[in-house]
């Protein structure tokens, strides 16, 4: 029996009525190829529910395991993965849904580039008060090619508003089983280890592969809020998640140089734990102390626009950052997002703010996720003009002036900052770090030089397919 083209796994918890909407939006696939995993972690009061749910869809390509009840988080999602047969491989939250031609888009584009890790963007369902709204993202609508270690720079180095979204993570990606073996059979030992494994398994999969295609469109949706949300809002959520992984408060953030636990910082650690089992993957993978400042001050002006200030944690991160070198305090106490967090009320921020941001034009509501999507597919979206996908947006863009990057003198403190703690790279602020997609190495070095010459040049997006 020939294997399937995909192998979709939903690893789910405690959300029988989300389930069967993740589930109903894969066996609707226009591309019909593929076997879908789920992996019940449910609580026993949810998992009858869940279980029927599963079954009255009746489709031979779904499977359906049902574990202890008792898996951590990265846990679950490695039992779901465990058995997949496809050729490709990604993971479909239990609060998410695939738009239904989404499979039909990645493999159209797998066989016109070879690319063995793609990944790509979403949409939001029901995160306001009434939970009927939706929100598009802007996107180019087109595809970039990078190599892996180009995004492993930027997410360490680049612009934290966007570093964390341009990481291809399994929840946002298919993967090739061949990327996914070597992983398995690596020092790690797993795709998916703790604490958060969508992001432990984007760092392991470019630590493994050679480039990345990242198609610049929102192919699913994620309805709700999740663990991240909990998280940053200190919720039940995010209480038993660390109860379930043993976990100690601290040990969150146990490589990094304060104690504060926003979600740069979680994130930022768990990169720092993989680097740790193998070196001779990632190195020179160091933290990047400016761009770790701002990113966790990024971190706390969002939360605190959403009503979930975190003053302790705040209060532990400017600690810390009195003991920082004076070029480090210089270039962070410099910066807008430095002063935004010092204010008593910091004001709800509009969306349209940041580049290719969440767009919000439409009507109020919709009663289902999948009268959102009927809508969005009978309403085609524009193509934005730039995204954030291209990594055109390095640490300057955050400094009080709008047109600080191009003031003498900039670059080079941000440079004598990350040089002073042996994380700076040879690459100023804002300099484009990739170029095109899916090219020769060739290609790719006379880009470069391009780019030295000409570092405000427009952004240079290429299709693939």
């Amino acid at each position: 029996m020939s294997r399937p083209f995909f192998t979709i796994a939903i690893p789910s918890k405690n959300r029988p009525e989300r389930v069967g909407d993740a589930v109903r939006s894969v066996v609707e696939q226009t591309f019909p190829d593929l076997e879908l995993i789920v992996c019940d972690n449910s609580d026993e009061a949810h998992a009858a529910k869940a279980a029927a749910v599963v079954a009255a869809f009746e489709d031979p390509r779904v499977r359906y395991i049902r574990t202890s009840g008792q898996l951590s988080m990265p846990d679950n999602w490695e039992r779901a993965i465990a058995d997949a047969s496809g050729d490709y491989v990604g993971i479909l939250t239990d609060r998410s849904v695939f738009r239904r031609d989404a499979l039909e888009v990645v493999r159209r584009d797998i066989e016109a580039t070879g690319a063995q890790l793609v990944t790509w963007l979403n949409d939001l369902y029901g995160r306001g008060p009434a939970g009927t709204d939706y929100r598009r993202r802007a996107c180019t609508l087109e595809r970039y090619g990078h190599e892996s270690r180009t995004l492993l720079d930027y997410f360490l180095h680049g612009d934290p508003r966007y570093s964390t979204k341009v990481v291809p993570k399994l929840m946002t990606s298919v993967c090739h089983r061949s990327i996914l073996e070597a992983i398995r059979a690596s020092p790690v030992g797993r795709c998916c280890p703790p604490v958060a494994p969508d992001f432990t398994s984007g760092f392991l999969m470019l630590a493994h592969s050679d480039r990345v295609l990242t198609i610049d469109e929102a192919l699913y949706v994620s309805c709700g809020k999740g663990t991240g949300w909990d998280f940053r809002h200190a919720g039940e959520l995010a209480a038993r998640f660390r109860r379930d992984l043993g976990i100690e408060p601290h040990e969150l953030v146990d490589r990094m140089p304060s104690e504060a636990r926003f979600s740069h910082a979680l994130v930022l650690n768990d990169l720092m734990r993989i680097a740790e089992a193998i070196p001779e993957r990632l190195a020179e993978v160091e933290v990047d102390m400016p761009q770790y400042y701002l990113g966790c001050l990024d971190d706390f002006v969002k939360a605190a626009r959403n009503g979930a200030r975190s003053d302790e944690d705040r209060a532990a991160l400017l600690d810390a950052l009195e003991r920082e070198p004076v070029e480090v305090r210089k270039l962070v106490e410099g910066s807008e997002l430095y002063r935004r967090a010092g204010r008593a009320q910091i004001a709800a921020a509009r969306m349209l703010d940041k580049v290719a941001a969440v767009v919000t034009p439409h009507p109020p509501g919709f009663a289902t996720v999948f009268d959102a999507m009927a809508w969005d597919e009978a309403s085609p979206r524009k193509p934005s003009a730039t995204s954030f996908v291209s990594l055109h947006h390095g640490l300057a863009e955050l400094l009080t002036e709008p047109r600080a990057a191009r003031r003498p003198g900039l670059r080079g403190l941000l440079g004598r900052a990350r040089g002073s703690l042996g994380s700076g790279r040879g690459r100023r602020a804002s300099e484009p770090l990739v170029r095109g997609a899916l090219r020769t190495g060739e290609q790719d070095q006379c880009d470069r030089e391009r780019d030295r010459q000409q570092p405000h040049g427009d952004q240079d997006r290429r299709r693939v397919r």
